[in-house]
C-alpha cells in the first residue's frame, strides 16, 4: 500500500510542477508526422500479362487476393445495366460446379470471394490458400452464364428500380449524372426498366470474354505469403488465363458552366428537398493536388464539424445534415465536387443560398487553426487504422501502379498531410470551388420551391427533369379544363368506380390481401363497418405482427409487443383510418377540396387534388386524366421525434369486384427505403360483419 501511495504522490508532484510551467492557453503545436511502415509492395508479371503486387505481412495467418479489371468502360447504349450484372453471373456457379455447390465447398474453407464487373476479392487462412485459389481460377476461367441466372438478377434489378420509382435521393442522383457527363459519356448512363429488359445473355457474354484479360488486369496478394510463394501459387492457377486485345475507348470529357443552372426533378407532397450543388472538376489520382481538396473538402462538409454541418444543421435546424464530397478520376475532367443538404421543403432556397455562402467563404476566408489541426488529426488516424484492413493495402499497391502514381505516395501520406496549412487550403478552394459554375439540382415538391429557386440560376428560370434526368418541358402539362374544381373530380372518380348510390349502399367491407415487403411473405385483413368500425391484423408464418381493433370510440393495439389500449392520439388517427366512405367523405363541407394542377404518374397525366380535413391535415391524390380512376396518393406521416417523412401509395390493375364496385387489386406503398408490394384477394361487401370483431 505505501508503494501505490508514493508513486501517487510522485505523479501529483511531477504534475504540479509541470501545471506551474505549462500555459494552458496556449494550444501546443503538433509534432512531427508518424512514419508509416509500410512494407514495399513486390511485383512480377505472368507471360500471359498478369501483374501482380505481394506485399508481405505476416502478423496473422491469412492471406487476400485482389484482381482489378482495368478497362476504359463501354457505352452500354439502350441495354444499361448489363456491365453490372456481370460479377453476380461469375457468381451463379462454373462449368463445373452448380452455384450451390460451388458456394458449399467456399463455406467449407471458411473463405470469401466476391465477383463484380471491375474485378474479384478473395480471402483465406494462409493454410486453405490453395483451396481458395483453386475456387478463384475456377470462376475466372471458367464461368457458366446461364439464361436462368440472368433471368433471376433482372427480376431483382426490376424490383429494385420499381421501389426506387418515388425515391428522391434515386431522382436526385439519376438527375446529376445526367447533367454532368450525359448519354455520351459512360458515367451518365442510367438504368430504366426499358434497359434492363433489352439485356441478353450474349450482351453479357461478350462483355466478358473481351473484358476479362490477364493483360487487362492488375492482381495484389497481401498477407502471410512470400514473393515465390505468390508467384507460384499465381501461376499455378491463373498462368493458363488467356491474354487478348482489349478495346481502349475515349470519350468527350465533361464541360464546366459559365453559370448556375437550376434543376429540379418533381416529388409532389415531399416535406424534404434533396438539394445538391455539384460540377465536374478536373482532380487526378495520386496528383498533388487531391490530398489538398480533401481537406478543404472537410473543412467544407466533410462531417459533424464542417461549415456546411454547422451552418445548416446547428445554427438554422433545416436539416439532419449537410455535407460535401470530392471524387478524383482517371478521366479528363470526370471527377465531381458535391455539397449536398436533405432540407425541409419550406427551407430548400434557403438551404441552397447558405450552401452557396459557404462555398464563397471557403475562397475568401482561411481556415480557423483549431479547426484545420482537428481534420487533419482526423484524417490522420483514419488513414492508419485503414491500413489495418487488406483490402486496403491491396488496392495502395495497386493504385500506384494503375494510376502511375508515386512509389512512395501512401508513405509519404502523413507527411504531406501535416504539411498542409490554412494558406494551402485557401488556394486549393480558389481553384476546385465554383458557387458560380455548378448544376443546382432539387428532388423536391416543385409548387413549393421552384419559384424560390429561379433567383440562383445565371438564366432565372428553373429547368425540369424527369427521375430518370431526361428533360421535361414545362409547358408541356395536360391544360386543366375551364371551371373544373377540385370537388369535380373527386365526383368523377365515384363515378367511374360505381357511382354514389353504389358506395352509400356499402355497409361492410372486408379486405383480403398478400403483402410483401424485404422479401418476406405476409397475409393482411382489413374490415370496416358502417360508420366508424375498424379491424386489422397483419400476419405471418404463424405469428401476429400488428393488430388493430377499434369500435369507433374506443381500441386497442396489438402485435408481437402485447395489447394495449388506444390513447388519444390513437384514437384521433384510428378515426381518419376507419373513413368508410373514401372519397365520399370528401363531399362533406369539412373538407377542403382544391386541384392543384397535373403531375404525371407512371408516364400518364393526372389531376392532383389537395384534401384538408377539418384539423388542417392534409393529402394529395392523383387521378388518371383519361379513367378518372385514383393512382396515387400521398400524404406526411410522422416517424419519430421531430421526423417526418412522405408515404405514397400508387393504385393499379383496376377490377369489378362485388356489388359492381370498380377496385384496385395491386397497391405500392412507398415510405422511404421501405416498399410494401401488395395484391388484394378479394373484396367482400355487405356480408354482416358481427360487431364482437370490434371489441
Amino acid at each position: 500500500m505505501k508503494k501505490i501511495f508514493a508513486i501517487a504522490l510522485s505523479i501529483l508532484t511531477t504534475s504540479q510542477v509541470y501545471s506551474q510551467n505549462f500555459d494552458r492557453s496556449i494550444r501546443p503545436k503538433p509534432g512531427p508526422a508518424t512514419a508509416i511502415n509500410m512494407a514495399d509492395a513486390q511485383s512480377f508479371t505472368l507471360p500471359n500479362g498478369l501483374k501482380v503486387f505481394v506485399v508481405e505481412n505476416h502478423k496473422l495467418p491469412s492471406v487476400s487476393f485482389q484482381i482489378d479489371i482495368e478497362v476504359d468502360p463501354a457505352l452500354q447504349g439502350n441495354a444499361v445495366g448489363y456491365q453490372d450484372m456481370i460479377g453476380e453471373l461469375m457468381s451463379g456457379g462454373t462449368k463445373l460446379k452448380s452455384k450451390d455447390e460451388f458456394n458449399k465447398q467456399l463455406d467449407a474453407l471458411g473463405g470469401s470471394l466476391n465477383a463484380s464487373s471491375g474485378g474479384v476479392y478473395a480471402s483465406c487462412l494462409t493454410k486453405r490458400q490453395n483451396e481458395l485459389m483453386a475456387l478463384l481460377s475456377e470462376m475466372i476461367l471458367q464461368p457458366n452464364f446461364t439464361q436462368k441466372e440472368l433471368d433471376k438478377i433482372k427480376t431483382q434489378l426490376l424490383s429494385n428500380l420499381s421501389n426506387t420509382k418515388d425515391d428522391p435521393n434515386a431522382m436526385s442522383e439519376n438527375l446529376v449524372k445526367s447533367l454532368i457527363y450525359g448519354k455520351a459519356h459512360p458515367y451518365g448512363e442510367i438504368v430504366t426498366e426499358a434497359t434492363v429488359n433489352k439485356i441478353t445473355l450474349d450482351m453479357c457474354k461478350k462483355y466478358y470474354n473481351t473484358y476479362y484479360k490477364p493483360n487487362a488486369a492488375y492482381m495484389a496478394v497481401v498477407g502471410d505469403i512470400t514473393l515465390e510463394q505468390a508467384k507460384a501459387l499465381v501461376t499455378k492457377y491463373l498462368g493458363a488465363w488467356k491474354k487478348g486485345v482489349v478495346p481502349v475507348a475515349k470519350y468527350v470529357a465533361p464541360k464546366n458552366l459559365n453559370g448556375n443552372r437550376v434543376t429540379l426533378v418533381n416529388k409532389s407532397g415531399a416535406v424534404q428537398s434533396v438539394v445538391n450543388v455539384t460540377y465536374p472538376i478536373n482532380l487526378k489520382y495520386g496528383t498533388p493536388d487531391v490530398l489538398k481538396v480533401k481537406v478543404a473538402n472537410a473543412v467544407l462538409g466533410g462531417g459533424s464539424n464542417g461549415r456546411l454541418f454547422q451552418n445548416l444543421r446547428e445554427t438554422h435546424g433545416w436539416t439532419y445534415g449537410s455535407y460535401s464530397s470530392v471524387a478524383a478520376d482517371k478521366y479528363e475532367n470526370a471527377g465531381t465536387f458535391s455539397a449536398t443538404a436533405d432540407c425541409q421543403t419550406e427551407s430548400t432556397d434557403s438551404s441552397v443560398g447558405e450552401i452557396l455562402k459557404e462555398m464563397v467563404r471557403m475562397r475568401n476566408e482561411a481556415v480557423e487553426t483549431k479547426l484545420l489541426e482537428d481534420i487533419k488529426t482526423n484524417m490522420a488516424g483514419k488513414f492508419a487504422l485503414s491500413l489495418e484492413d487488406p483490402k486496403t493495402l491491396a488496392r495502395n499497391a495497386i493504385n500506384i501502379q494503375k494510376y502511375k502514381m508515386p512509389a512512395d505516395y501512401y508513405k509519404n501520406y502523413l507527411k504531406n498531410l501535416a504539411a498542409i496549412n490554412a494558406a494551402d487550403v485557401l488556394e486549393i478552394s480558389k481553384k476546385y470551388i465554383k458557387p458560380d459554375a455548378a448544376y443546382i439540382t432539387v428532388a423536391g415538391d416543385k409548387n413549393e420551391v421552384a419559384a424560390k429557386l429561379a433567383k440562383y440560376a445565371a438564366s432565372g428560370k428553373v429547368e425540369y427533369f424527369n427521375m430518370y434526368g431526361q428533360a421535361e418541358k414545362e409547358e408541356a402539362k395536360v391544360a386543366l379544363p375551364t371551371n373544373l374544381k377540385g370537388i369535380d373530380v373527386i365526383n368523377n372518380y365515384i363515378a367511374a368506380v360505381g357511382g354514389l348510390e353504389n358506395w352509400t349502399n356499402i355497409k361492410d367491407i372486408t379486405t383480403k390481401m398478400d403483402l410483401s415487403v424485404s422479401g418476406q411473405s405476409l397475409e393482411l385483413v382489413e374490415i370496416k363497418k358502417a360508420p366508424n368500425k375498424y379491424f386489422s391484423e397483419l400476419k405471418g408464418g404463424g405469428m401476429v405482427f400488428q393488430k388493430k381493433v377499434f369500435n369507433g370510440v374506443k381500441g386497442k393495439l396489438g402485435g408481437m409487443q402485447g395489447e394495449k389500449e388506444m390513447e388519444a392520439e390513437d384514437i384521433a388517427a384510428m378515426k381518419e383510418e376507419a373513413n368508410f366512405l373514401g372519397e365520399v367523405a370528401f363531399l362533406d363541407p369539412s373538407y377542403k377540396v382544391e386541384l392543384k394542377g397535373t403531375e404525371k404518374v407512371e408516364g400518364k397525366d393526372a389531376y392532383v387534388v389537395k384534401v384538408t380535413n377539418a384539423k388542417g391535415d392534409f393529402k394529395l391524390y392523383y387521378y388518371d386524366v383519361a379513367s378518372k380512376l385514383k393512382v396515387k396518393s400521398s400524404e406526411t406521416v410522422e416517424m419519430g421525434p421531430g421526423q417526418k417523412a412522405t408515404v405514397s401509395s400508387f393504385f393499379s390493375n383496376y377490377q369489378v369486384a362485388q356489388g359492381g364496385m370498380k377496385l384496385p387489386y395491386t397497391i405500392k406503398q412507398v415510405a422511404g427505403p421501405q416498399v410494401f408490394d401488395i395484391k388484394v384477394k378479394s373484396f367482400e361487401l355487405n356480408t354482416g360483419v358481427d360487431d364482437k370483431i370490434f371489441e
